[in-house]
């Protein structure tokens, strides 16, 4: 079974909506969640709506043209159940077919706005003491870090913002999977000085 977690960076092109049928036919996902799709749930469904194999679609709409959240499903693969939105967060419990364990998968697009940080860090803690007992495979963009190492640049973060994350990711024992080829997953493509890179887009697993 494949999850992938993209910011796609918006979806209003068609050059885009191309390239993400391209994507789902090449890696053929069983879950997709994509962050920053700009448009909205119907919207995306429309784009969807004559893909083979068929797409199942949950999402939360755009602000505008902002933000957006959703998580695309095969149904022939996976079953899903309980869904919860939250402000930035998509949560449902999914069973692959043929399995008996449901694993609970939340998919995230955090605020930029410093602070909306710790209302979005309590709706996610909130989420792993409902399911206490459930595998939970939490993931996507937090706009986060966890310490000032995890990112490079003359800028200061927010340490209570730090903090607050780094705790909630001990607290509800959650494990921060390694990345493959670097430490960074954003970069602002500046020169020099100017240059901020961060590691912002996380997979968590219990």
């Amino acid at each position: 079974m494949i999850t992938t977690y993209w910011n796609i960076r918006g979806l209003n092109s068609i050059g885009k909506q191309r390239y993400i049928k391209e994507r789902l036919k090449k890696d053929n996902p069983s879950i997709m969640i994509i962050q920053e799709t700009k448009i909205s749930e119907i919207k995306l469904k429309e784009i969807l709506e004559n893909f083979k194999p068929q797409c199942q679609v949950m999402a939360q709409d755009a602000n505008g043209i902002a933000g957006g959240l959703a998580i695309l499903w095969n149904p022939r693969e996976i079953m899903f159940d309980e869904c919860i939105s939250l402000p930035k967060i998509l949560t449902d419990k999914f069973q692959p077919i043929g399995s008996r364990e449901w694993i609970l998968l939340t998919g995230v697009y955090g605020p930029h706005i410093p602070g909306e940080k710790g209302a979005f860090l309590q709706n996610l803690r909130k989420l792993g003491n409902l399911y206490p007992d459930d595998l939970w495979v939490v993931g996507g963009d937090f706009n986060m870090i966890t310490s000032l190492a995890k990112k490079k640049a003359r800028m200061k973060r927010t340490e209570a913002d730090m903090e607050a994350y780094g705790d909630l990711i001990v607290d509800l024992h959650l494990v921060d999977l390694p990345i493959i080829n670097g430490v960074y997953t954003s970069n602002n493509r500046r020169g020099g000085s100017h240059q901020i890179t961060s590691r912002l887009d996380r997979c968590l697993i219990s």
